[in-house]
């Protein structure tokens, strides 16, 4: 079958978590990934030397590795994890409850005694409003048990020798077991790089890159390709910025030299997304070939590769061709193949999968011209396929090397491909489109996306209009604009961290409005994310506390709107919460506004109520204070009279709370809305 060859393609990517002006990640997957992924698949390569394969590492990922690497950051996890059980806060026991079992618990939970029996104490249902009981229920050795685990299941199994005391043991953990584990993370990370830069240079691997911040292309060049691919998309915006999009490539391309020492053949467009004007900026660049999915091909060529029951493609001789757009090569992924080992042969027994995937290949090469060179492109996630399948996947990927060998399959590298063999086949257009449905549907379709589109638009705009030059802020711009944030908003996808990515997003676009001197939008402070968004509870009847900076009876404001700030974030810093809850209500005579403060004194602070509706309404406590009845004490209460907000035909008020300390600004409430209508209420009370 010397003619085809395969070209395996690991695409390794982390978007960034940096939160700004902080070495410390609020999630471990850099870390984490570091240690089960990124050298354990290049040493699993080297045992064969007959295997051609190439990476393509993200320069988000490059930068975060290299900030690891020089201790330059760290990630949350990592803190508590090597902080003594015995003097662990409450707090921080909760948080370990939270986060300690984010892997997959089939694969990486289940196999180790003592770390599935402390998920069955905490429970596998999580529920927050219980941790603080069952944290107690722990002992400081579980607690101990339990953040060695977390770690230790993340360790790749080719390197768990150095440490295998550990395993065997499986319990009753030291403090200085934790050293062991530690040492063994820094040399894996200390390596990553070096042993890729030496095996590139042995020719055996090749190594590529994608734009700086990971971001759909075409959508920063234009937003309204997506149209293209599904015309029945409403965009309540326009965003057309092929500026952006050269930037992030070359951006990218720099840190991939500076990290490597030469410069990139090939890149991989993240989520393999295209366009036509994508591939004239790329004509400017050193980049030799770019690779996107079966698909794009099929519809800018208007062919099917529709598979027979053999798993054949139709046109096969198309598919498994480069294709040339000027000086530029454009390689298209085998869709099933890739997909195959993405996500089915988890589920079979490695062998089984790796005669599948063999059969596969020969039954492709039986149907092409023994007389033409075929490259079979099959590209992936290099990551995270792995938790899903036994062992992290060191069964199947060495009998899949193994297998090639044996039946004398080659591999190749793309670049490697290409200088030994011509591209005849021509494009003068390509289809707009992702590796996903051919369409960018996941990342502009849903309201979420484009709530945080108008974000980057605004602020782009605002960067224009104060005409911005400063690198470090059009970089955290750049970040901004990446691919990862609007994977999790819309409800295509869901987990435990959305939360904080909607966090990191609004965070990063509130420092940059600060950094350039520009008041942040207030909707910045408001999650975009609808399964993490709170607008509050609005009120159920009228109330009419008594303003005296205390809770006078319990049911005093019982009656009232709500919203747990600490749950939806508030801070500017650390969405962590000055403010811990905000009652609001009315009667026939004034707005009530109840405030509460986590943990602080709240006296060591001033207060403004900011009114969005009515526009230009500003009450600062302390001042100006005609028709304004307020007591801070244990608690804040402010009533505020109904006429000096003067709403006319407007029943409806929309504020934020800001607190100041000696002027500045420390933290702000998101926006709360509240209806002021008797009507309103009796009519959502009978409906209910």
């Amino acid at each position: 079958m010397n003619n085809i060859s395969i070209a395996f393609l690991w695409h390794f990517h982390q978007p960034f978590y940096c939160r700004p002006e902080d070495n410390i990640l609020p999630l471990p997957w850099v870390r984490f990934h570091a240690i089960k992924d990124y050298l354990d698949m290049l040493y699993q390569v080297k045992k064969f030397p007959e295997i051609r394969v190439t990476f393509n590492f993200t320069p988000s990922l490059l930068l975060q590795l290299l900030n690891y690497q020089n201790e330059m950051c760290q990630d949350r996890q990592f803190l508590l994890f090597r902080k003594r059980a015995e003097d662990l806060t409450l707090e921080e026991k909760i948080e370990i409850l939270k986060d300690f079992f984010l892997a997959n618990w089939e694969k990486m939970i289940e196999p180790y005694p003592r770390y599935f029996s402390l998920l069955l104490k905490r429970g596998k249902k999580l529920v927050m409003e219980e941790l603080p009981q069952v944290a107690q229920t722990f002992t400081n050795e579980e607690f101990r048990d339990l953040q060695v685990w977390s770690n230790l299941v993340w360790i790749d199994p080719i390197f768990r020798d150095e440490i295998k005391e550990l395993y065997n043991r499986g319990k009753n953990f030291r403090e200085q077991d934790k050293d062991l584990i530690v040492n063994l993370q820094k040399k894996i990370i200390g390596q990553i790089i070096e042993e890729y830069k030496r095996t590139a240079a042995s020719g055996q691997i090749e190594i590529t890159t994608s734009p700086f911040a990971h971001p759909i292309l075409p959508l920063l060049i234009n937003a309204n390709l997506a149209k293209v691919s599904n015309p029945n998309l409403t965009l309540s915006f326009e965003f057309c910025h092929p500026d952006d999009a050269r930037a992030q490539i070359i951006k990218g391309i720099e840190v991939f030299e500076k990290v490597f020492g030469f410069s990139p053949n090939g890149l991989w467009p993240s989520e393999g997304a295209v366009c036509q004007e994508l591939l004239n900026i790329l004509l400017e660049t050193k980049i030799n070939w770019i690779a996107t999915d079966e698909e794009i091909l099929a519809r800018s060529i208007n062919l099917s590769f529709k598979r027979n029951e053999e798993g054949i493609p139709s046109h096969a001789h198309l598919l498994y061709k480069p294709w040339c757009y000027g000086n530029l090569r454009i390689f298209f992924r085998d869709h099933i193949l890739s997909d195959q080992i993405a996500f089915v042969y988890n589920r079979l027994k490695p062998q089984k999968a790796v005669i599948d995937f063999i059969n596969r290949i020969k039954q492709v090469a039986h149907t092409l011209s023994p007389y033409e060179n075929f490259i079979i492109p099959v590209i992936l996630d290099g990551e995270n396929a792995w938790e899903y399948f036994d062992n992290d996947g060191v069964e199947f990927i060495e009998g899949l090397y193994k297998a090639l060998i044996k039946e004398k399959i080659p591999t190749t590298t793309f670049t490697n491909f290409l200088q030994q063999n011509k591209s005849d086949n021509s494009l003068t257009s390509i289809f707009p489109g992702s590796w996903i449905g051919a369409n960018f549907n996941i990342w502009i379709g849903h309201s979420e996306d484009q709530k945080a589109w108008q974000v980057i638009k605004k602020l782009r705009e605002k960067l224009s209009e104060k005409m911005i030059t400063d690198t470090e802020i059009w970089e955290r711009f750049y970040i901004l604009e990446g691919s990862d944030w609007f994977w999790w908003f819309g409800d295509e996808f869901f987990s435990v961290a959305t939360e904080v990515f909607d966090q990191l997003f609004r965070e990063n676009a509130i420092w940059l409005y600060k950094k350039i001197g520009e008041e942040p939008p207030h909707e910045l402070f408001t999650p975009i994310c609808s399964k993490t968004e709170a607008y509050g509870t609005q009120p159920i009847d009228k109330i009419s506390p008594k303003i005296d900076g205390k809770i006078t009876y319990f049911y005093e404001w019982y009656n009232a709107g709500f919203m747990d700030v600490q749950r939806v974030g508030g801070t500017m810093q650390r969405f962590a919460g000055l403010f811990s809850g905000v009652y609001y209500g009315f009667d026939d005579h004034n707005l009530y506004i109840r405030f509460d403060i986590s943990n602080q004194n709240i006296n060591n602070y001033e207060f403004e109520i900011d009114f969005e509706k009515p526009v230009g309404m500003k009450i600062t406590l302390g001042q100006d204070m005609e028709k304004v009845n307020y007591k801070i004490d244990e608690i804040a209460e402010v009533a505020i009279s109904l006429s000096l907000l003067n709403l006319g035909n407007n029943e409806s008020v929309e504020f934020v709370i800001r607190a100041r300390q000696k002027g500045v600004e420390v933290d702000r409430t998101p926006l709360l809305k509240m209806v002021l209508a008797q009507k309103e209420i009796i009519l959502r009370n009978w409906t209910v």
